[in-house]
């Protein structure tokens, strides 16, 4: 089964740089210079994409989906730190179905959310203030734009996390934001089963370079209790997606990964 990589010309497309009418020479690629960047915040789009063009022949409810699925924060409980970044990264994530959706209600309530959880971390109004924008546009019906500018606001508050010198706060967030992505795949693909369709869910070394990022997080931060349980999940659902290429994950796999996720997300909520 061959997909479409919609996102990455999509993120070619707008970051490539337009050249002069003579190509600049390229500067020798110099081994010692390169870094290894921390895992990004997957967006659960192409999965989403993916799946509508796999399913032509059935419209997929987006919008009935995030309605079973999606849950509202518990804003007030959460005080501790990771408990706190956990749920902004399920938030981010259902707000990006939300997109999907094109429910502009539920992007303004994903959005004051995301805005409640991530100012608990010390983002400040201004660092947020994209927020506005991803709301205005949502209430046009400018879902392109939406889409775009949820992005950047992803961004701006990845930024501001690390400027604080706690990558921490964003391995959570980036882990959690890919669990409820995974929530969403998983039960759309549990209700509609075939062997090729689970195929979408094919991602070990994301879910690898996850896992060995959790294992680098401070003693305090990776006893949490529910950091403790997002290890554990991840852990087990790397043996589920953990397929060839071309291979296919069993229907009572796919389930218990629609289980799984669920459980743990609904928890990081609460």
């Amino acid at each position: 089964m061959k997909r479409i990589p919609t996102l990455a010309i999509l993120a070619a497309a707008l970051s490539f740089p337009l050249l002069p009418a003579q190509a600049q020479e390229k500067a020798p690629f110099d081994p010692a210079s390169a870094k290894v960047q921390p895992v990004g915040l997957p967006s659960p789009i192409d999965k989403f994409l993916g799946l509508d063009l796999a399913l032509k022949n059935e419209t997929v409810p987006w919008g009935q989906i995030y309605n079973d699925i999606a849950g509202d924060a518990q804003t007030d409980s959460l005080k501790a730190e990771p408990d706190i970044c956990l749920a902004l990264g399920v938030k981010i994530a259902d707000g990006v179905m939300a997109i999907k959706s094109q429910d502009a209600n539920a992007l303004n309530d994903c959005a004051g959310q995301i805005e409640e959880l991530a100012g608990k971390l010390g983002v400040s109004k201004d660092q947020l203030g994209r927020a506005e924008k991803v709301r205005a546009d949502a209430n046009r019906g400018k879902w392109f734009n939406v889409f775009l500018e949820l992005g950047f606001l992803q961004t701006d508050i990845l930024k501001a996390l690390q400027e604080d010198g706690n990558v921490q706060r964003r391995t959570l967030i980036v882990a959690s934001g890919w669990l409820q992505g995974a929530h969403y795949a998983a039960g759309v693909i549990e209700d509609r089963y075939t062997p090729e369709l689970s195929n979408f869910l094919r991602e070990p070394m994301l879910v690898q370079a996850m896992i060995d990022e959790l294992k680098t997080l401070d003693p305090e931060t990776r006893s949490a209790d529910r950091v403790k349980k997002l290890e554990a999940g991840l852990a087990e659902l790397l043996d589920i997606v953990n397929i060839p290429l071309d291979g296919t994950i069993s229907e009572d796999k796919v389930k218990r990964m629609n289980d799984l996720s669920g459980e743990l997300t609904s928890e990081f909520l609460s």
